[in-house]
């Protein structure tokens, strides 16, 4: 390696991101429903105590939609449209018979995580009397999970503004173990290259990035929310194993995450199975 591609290459290193706070804004909120009646009131009391712990300086506007106001997409998708809301609550298989089995959100669902320019906050699915289990009433531990975590402000931003004063926020990176072994299989084809040097230092790199950033966030919110402790999860994965047991092992009130995808139309990467498994978690889809 020349003298040039080793300063290139200590000064790429070092160029790190680093993360900037700034409290996200929620003056409105939407929250459609199916119930009707004494259910929807519960409900909406349900959301209310949920939105208790934002961080928004300010109790936000709170729209209740009922069941016969949101009977189609796109009556959903209009009523969002006028309301321009800063976030969007519901809960899944709305306005669908398919909640007794677990395999997927709904069509209202999953055209409006899409569409939506506003964050959406997926809450289980209520009992016939409006009511859910009080077991994530909290957002005492709170959850930021991506496999690219170095830069998204945006998704710590949320994520802060979500985690109860006294709470735990768990900033996740997992990076894909299947995606590194194949470029490993490819570099121990190519003789003038090392391949366990490749391999370890390769590895180190693409950890220490979520890890650099995730210190600088600590730092930030040390002074800025000194009220809330911020821990790292950072590893190798790629099942839809290692993230539920990481929800399950951490007890996460609130998973925050990623949904759109800028090449496509179909909800981003893993996601979409999170949510359709992890029926008993509350989910904040970005």
């Amino acid at each position: 390696m020349s003298k040039i591609d080793q300063f290139e290459s200590a000064f790429a290193a070092a160029a790190k991101p680093r993360y900037r706070h700034e409290g996200v804004a929620v003056a409105k909120v939407v929250v459609f429903t199916d119930l009707e009646g004494a259910a929807c009131e519960a409900w909406e009391q349900a959301v209310r105590a949920f939105l208790s712990s934002l961080t928004t300086g300010g109790e936000p506007e709170l729209r209740l939609v009922p069941g016969r106001q949101c009977d189609t997409i796109g009556e959903v998708l209009a009523i969002v449209a006028k309301e321009a809301p800063d976030l969007v609550v519901t809960y899944r298989n709305l306005h669908s018979q398919a909640w007794q089995w677990p395999h997927s959100l709904s069509d209202h669902l999953e055209v409006l995580t899409q569409v939506a320019d506003a964050p959406v906050l997926l809450l289980p699915r209520p009992g016939p009397d409006g009511t859910w289990s009080r077991a994530h009433a909290r957002t005492d531990a709170v959850m930021a999970l991506t496999d690219h975590l170095a830069g998204d402000d945006a998704l710590v931003r949320w994520a802060v503004a979500f985690t109860a004063s006294g709470g735990r926020l768990f900033l996740t990176h997992v990076e894909d173990d299947a995606t590194f072994e194949r470029y490993m299989s490819v570099i121990g084809k190519i003789p003038d290259l090392d391949s366990d040097i490749a391999r370890d230092r390769i590895k180190k790199q693409l950890l220490r990035e979520p890890r650099d950033y995730i210190s600088s966030v600590a730092s930030v919110l040390e002074s800025e929310v000194p009220d809330i402790a911020v821990e790292a999860e950072i590893m190798m994965g790629h099942h839809l194993a290692v993230y539920r047991d990481l929800v399950k092992r951490l007890d996460i009130d609130l998973l925050v995450l990623h949904t759109k995808d800028e090449d496509q139309l179909a909800m981003h990467g893993i996601s979409y199975p999170l949510a359709v498994e992890l029926r008993h978690v509350p989910m904040l889809m970005l």
